[in-house]
């Protein structure tokens, strides 16, 4: 297999939708908490090594709140900017929003940490504001 830095972005999301699919084996050769555990493993990693490309879906994670945006630009390989979604609230206590492909506001920069994880730049990973390059989603929580 390729290393992440070899990877496409096409290839990087392969892996992970070729992990997502397997099914238990029907024969029984592993335990089913095993091969549940050696998925989640696989899957975790797979996602650490997602290649991001322009025009890419993301989402920014600010703790309970979620932010749809795509990838704008790769300014090296451990370092690209984001701009938001526009978005329409269709049902805010039920967390519904309507992702357009229009972008607003200005670009907010992530940087890839040694632990695979896409952080805003200048924030620790600890109590940063985390990018996830493998799904689309936008909630702004309710009860705050």
């Amino acid at each position: 297999m390729k290393t992440s830095s070899k990877l496409t972005s096409k290839e990087s999301f392969d892996i992970l939708h070729e992990i997502e699919n397997r099914k238990y084996p029907a024969d029984g050769s592993i335990k089913l908490s095993d091969w549940c555990e050696q998925m989640q493993k696989a899957k975790y990693e797979a996602i650490k090594n997602l290649v991001p490309e322009v025009g890419l879906g993301c989402t920014i994670c600010y703790y309970s709140d979620k932010r749809a945006a795509t990838v704008t630009k790769i300014v090296s390989q451990c370092k690209i900017e984001v701009t938001f979604n526009r978005t329409k609230c269709i049902d805010y206590y039920a967390g519904e929003y309507e992702i357009f492909p229009e972008l607003e506001g200005a670009p907010k920069v992530f940087t890839k940490r040694r632990n695979g994880y896409w952080v805003a730049e200048g924030q620790s990973y600890k109590d940063g504001v985390i990018l996830m390059l493998h799904y689309q989603n936008h909630y702004i929580d309710p009860s705050f």
